[in-house]
């Protein structure tokens, strides 16, 4: 699993170090030097090598997006596939987790696993033109 680091936590008017980086997101050395093979740009290639903080922002930025699969109204992600999905016919139940928030439970058309999206209800309506949201006897007055 990968660790999310803070982006705002190299300040983008200091040179770092790729000891002070590693000090600084708590990860070993070898790891910033790894980074810095996959992509993060350093000053010039004298040694100790300097990384501008804007440098470094930007790169543990990307590092956050790239993984991202943004899910259209319509779909849920399944974390068994690992992308977005249409939710299998009739498998679509909602919960009122509290006053303001919802979950929709599903089974992905795929894999037939479990699959939840978390929403306010004020976008019930919404979500009810795009899922067929059975709600449950003692919930149908959200409704």
């Amino acid at each position: 699993m990968t660790k999310r680091y803070n982006p705002n936590k190299g300040k983008i008017n200091r040179n770092y170090s790729i000891s002070e980086i590693a000090l600084l997101y708590g990860v070993h050395k070898n790891t910033v030097k790894a980074r810095l093979r996959r992509g993060l740009k350093r000053i010039d290639d004298h040694r100790p090598y300097l990384i501008l903080g804007r440098d470094l922002k930007h790169f543990i930025k990307d590092l956050r997006t790239i993984n991202k699969r943004p899910c259209e109204l319509g779909e849920i992600y399944c974390f068994k596939c690992r992308e977005p999905r249409i939710p299998a016919q009739g498998s679509t139940i909602f919960e009122a987790e509290s006053s303001r928030f919802g979950r929709i439970k599903a089974n992905c058309n795929v894999c037939n696993s479990l699959m939840n999206k978390y929403f306010r209800l004020a976008d019930l309506v919404l979500l009810q033109r795009h899922f067929a949201v059975i709600l449950p006897l003692q919930q149908k007055r959200l409704g």
